[in-house]
Protein backbone atom coordinates (compact mmCIF):
# COMPACT_ATOMS: atom_id res chain seq x y z
CA UNK A 1 0.00 0.00 0.00
CA UNK A 2 1.30 3.42 -0.90
CA UNK A 3 0.77 6.68 0.89
CA UNK A 4 -1.53 9.08 -0.95
CA UNK A 5 -1.58 12.14 1.30
CA UNK A 6 -2.28 12.87 4.91
CA UNK A 7 -5.35 13.14 7.12
CA UNK A 8 -5.28 16.22 9.34
CA UNK A 9 -7.35 16.99 12.43
CA UNK A 10 -7.22 19.83 14.93
CA UNK A 11 -8.51 19.39 18.49
CA UNK A 12 -8.92 21.78 21.39
CA UNK A 13 -7.88 20.22 24.69
CA UNK A 14 -8.64 22.01 27.95
CA UNK A 15 -6.05 22.43 30.71
CA UNK A 16 -6.47 22.01 34.46
CA UNK A 17 -6.00 25.72 35.14
CA UNK A 18 -5.52 28.80 32.95
CA UNK A 19 -1.92 29.23 31.86
CA UNK A 20 -0.83 25.69 32.74
CA UNK A 21 0.16 22.94 30.34
CA UNK A 22 -1.33 20.08 32.40
CA UNK A 23 -4.32 18.62 30.54
CA UNK A 24 -7.59 17.67 32.19
CA UNK A 25 -8.22 13.93 32.54
CA UNK A 26 -10.71 13.78 29.65
CA UNK A 27 -8.42 15.82 27.39
CA UNK A 28 -5.43 13.62 28.21
CA UNK A 29 -7.48 10.49 27.50
CA UNK A 30 -8.69 11.90 24.16
CA UNK A 31 -5.13 12.75 23.11
CA UNK A 32 -3.92 9.29 24.18
CA UNK A 33 -6.65 7.63 22.14
CA UNK A 34 -5.76 9.64 19.04
CA UNK A 35 -2.04 8.88 19.42
CA UNK A 36 -2.78 5.16 19.86
CA UNK A 37 -4.86 5.25 16.65
CA UNK A 38 -1.83 6.35 14.64
CA UNK A 39 -2.14 10.15 14.76
CA UNK A 40 1.09 12.14 15.24
CA UNK A 41 1.19 15.51 16.98
CA UNK A 42 2.64 18.12 14.63
CA UNK A 43 1.86 21.45 16.29
CA UNK A 44 0.62 22.73 19.65
CA UNK A 45 -0.60 26.27 20.33
CA UNK A 46 -1.39 27.46 23.85
CA UNK A 47 -4.57 29.43 24.53
CA UNK A 48 -5.81 30.95 27.79
CA UNK A 49 -7.44 27.80 29.20
CA UNK A 50 -6.76 25.29 26.43
CA UNK A 51 -4.22 24.06 23.90
CA UNK A 52 -4.95 23.56 20.21
CA UNK A 53 -3.22 20.46 18.86
CA UNK A 54 -2.75 19.70 15.16
CA UNK A 55 -2.48 15.99 14.40
CA UNK A 56 -1.64 14.17 11.16
CA UNK A 57 -1.58 10.58 9.99
CA UNK A 58 -0.68 9.12 6.60
CA UNK A 59 -3.64 8.18 4.42
CA UNK A 60 -3.30 4.73 2.90
CA UNK A 61 -4.06 4.16 -0.77
CA UNK A 62 -7.24 2.23 -1.42
CA UNK A 63 -6.63 -1.38 -2.30
CA UNK A 64 -8.59 -2.65 -5.25
CA UNK A 65 -9.34 -6.35 -5.04
CA UNK A 66 -10.07 -8.39 -8.14
CA UNK A 67 -13.80 -9.01 -8.43
CA UNK A 68 -14.88 -12.57 -7.78
CA UNK A 69 -17.44 -14.16 -10.08
CA UNK A 70 -20.85 -14.11 -8.43
CA UNK A 71 -24.05 -16.03 -9.11
CA UNK A 72 -24.87 -16.24 -12.80
CA UNK A 73 -21.40 -15.19 -13.91
CA UNK A 74 -19.97 -18.60 -14.67
CA UNK A 75 -18.76 -19.47 -11.20
CA UNK A 76 -18.58 -23.05 -9.93
CA UNK A 77 -21.93 -24.70 -9.18
CA UNK A 78 -22.42 -26.46 -5.90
Amino acid sequence: MGVSGVDVTVVRLYTKSPGSHALRKNAAAELGTLLAAGWQEKERKAGADHVVVRLERPRQAKVSLPSAPGPGRGGPRR
